[in-house]
């Protein structure tokens, strides 16, 4: 069963849901709508044994973040603000996704 007890649910969100962000609205509106869902989905489905979470995990390279107005600024940001002076890779979201 493709969502049977211990199953995850992993929803991608971004700080764009709840901050104002240049030439992101519509993302914006979108990401806030879906952490509202998956909190409704982690309730409904808690019964069932099925966890559901949002994962923000910050600018990260991608080629939907390229098509972004702006994304060389975002990154630029990021890479600076990072401890390890780099940018956040999917690889680096999948590998933190598959310890939870």
């Amino acid at each position: 069963d493709l969502l049977g007890p211990g199953s995850k649910v992993f929803a991608m969100t971004s700080s764009g849901s709840h901050r104002v962000l240049p030439s992101y609205g519509p993302v914006g509106c979108a990401k806030a709508a879906l952490e509202y869902h998956v909190k409704h989905l982690a309730v409904e489905l808690s019964r069932r044994g099925i966890a559901v979470n949002a994962i923000q995990a910050g600018v990260t390279d991608t080629p939907a973040l390229r098509r972004i107005p702006g994304h060389e600024e975002m990154l630029s940001f990021a890479q600076a603000r990072n401890p390890g002076g780099r940018i956040t890779t999917p690889d680096d979201v999948a590998r933190t996704i598959a310890l939870l």
